[in-house]
């Protein structure tokens, strides 16, 4: 069974030290709503939550950050090939925009998105963001990210 968004959270508060995470300064809820109305799409619930306890973070695993709310929309106004829907956008990347995880939100139902990994292809990932951060707390970026997505694109041939 996946984690909750709350179940993340937690782990987080109690591990962050040991993870080598720093916090960025919660979002406050107008943030939040100029952020949706600047993309056009509401955010899933999970990101809501998420982003309302921390606006994204940085850790010391290979430079990952989980992105903060305004950075992404500096990123929207700058697009890039990596994007594949004109409405996906990053909300995670490693070794300063080496690579990114994108997400695609369903514009009808919010909490029906999708994340994904480009390289040369579209990779999905998950459809739960509890999932992706739990994966990366667990396992990192190459032993839990890249190999989640090997392991997903080999499941595919």
């Amino acid at each position: 069974m996946h984690p909750s968004i709350t179940d993340i959270i937690v782990r987080i508060k109690a591990e962050k030290e040991e993870l080598g995470i720093t916090l960025y300064a919660p979002a406050s809820s107008t943030e939040i709503s100029d952020f949706e109305n600047s993309i056009g799409i509401k955010l899933p619930d999970d990101l809501v939550k998420f982003y309302s306890f921390s606006n994204g973070f940085e850790s010391g695993e290979d430079m990952f950050r989980v992105i903060p709310l305004d950075e992404i929309i500096d990123n929207i106004e700058q697009p890039d090939t990596y994007a594949v829907e004109q409405n996906d956008f990053h909300f995670a990347e490693y070794l300063i925009y080496s690579d990114m995880w994108t997400i695609n939100i369903n514009p009808v139902d919010r909490n029906d998105y999708h994340i994904y990994n480009k390289v040369e292809n579209v990779i999905t990932l998950t459809n739960s963001f509890p999932k992706f951060l739990e994966t990366f707390l667990t396992s990192g970026v190459f032993d839990g990210l890249y190999t989640w997505r090997e392991n997903i694109e080999r499941l595919q041939k």
